[in-house]
């Protein structure tokens, strides 16, 4: 596990410590996972838009469930 040191405004810590339930590094990891997975689906909806499906939503719902369009 890597150990990270970081630096923060004062006001900022002190409310982390207050509302991490004193864990600090649990509280910061779950933001930074959530931050990577708001990133991941802003990149996936770029790419859809980008890239329309041929398929509407009841024709991918067919395929899904084994059924011929």
């Amino acid at each position: 596990m890597a150990k990270l040191n970081i630096t923060l405004p004062d006001a900022t810590a002190e409310a982390l410590r207050a509302s991490s339930d004193g864990n600090v590094s649990a509280e910061i990891n779950r933001a930074v996972l959530q931050r990577l997975a708001d990133k991941e689906l802003r990149r996936i909806a770029a790419h859809e838009q980008q890239n329309p499906s041929k398929y509407r939503d009841t024709d991918l719902a067919r395929i899904g469930m084994g059924m011929p369009l």
